[in-house]
């Protein structure tokens, strides 16, 4: 797989338009690789993972998306992106705490199916679309310190 820095800027510059979120000057360094060695990479064993951003803003994806050609694929870069940008944003590391995570997810996955709506041409499209991600972005209310580890599907999802 590869992924043409042309729709990696197209991609930002969405993002920034829907976050206010700047585009730094490098780009994400963006990683494809199998499932296998993403979930051994992200969960240490077998998992359902098909994306990660990584603490440093590296985004780890599933080679066997179709990234560029299929609309639904796409919205998980722009998951992935938004995190980077929520990342790059910050001027030093920030203790990731269940709270920040979750406004992370929120926003991110606001900003994914945002992207996904304004590629369909009408609803039933996007509908349809959306369903294809098998994603269910409910996430879990904060519980004690401890950040939570994953989506509402068990699915570690970017940092």
């Amino acid at each position: 797989m590869i992924i043409s820095p042309k729709l990696i800027s197209a991609l930002l510059v969405a993002i920034s338009q829907m976050t206010g979120y700047s585009i730094p000057g490098e780009p994400p360094r963006i990683r494809p690789m199998s499932h296998a060695q993403l979930a051994d990479e992200v969960c240490g064993k077998p998992c359902g993972i098909i994306a990660f951003t990584t603490p440093k803003a590296e985004i780890l994806i599933d080679e066997s998306l179709m990234i560029g050609r299929d609309p639904a694929a796409t919205s998980i870069l722009v998951h992935e992106l938004t995190h980077f940008l929520q990342i790059s944003s910050q001027p030093g590391p920030v203790a990731l705490t269940c709270d920040l995570w979750s406004a992370r997810e929120r926003e991110a996955y606001d900003v994914q199916y945002r992207w996904l709506r304004n590629q369909a041409p009408n609803i039933r499209v996007f509908t349809l679309e959306a369903q294809r991600l098998e994603i269910d972005p409910l996430l879990p209310r904060c519980a004690g310190t401890r950040p939570p580890m994953g989506n509402a599907t068990g699915q570690p999802t970017g940092g």
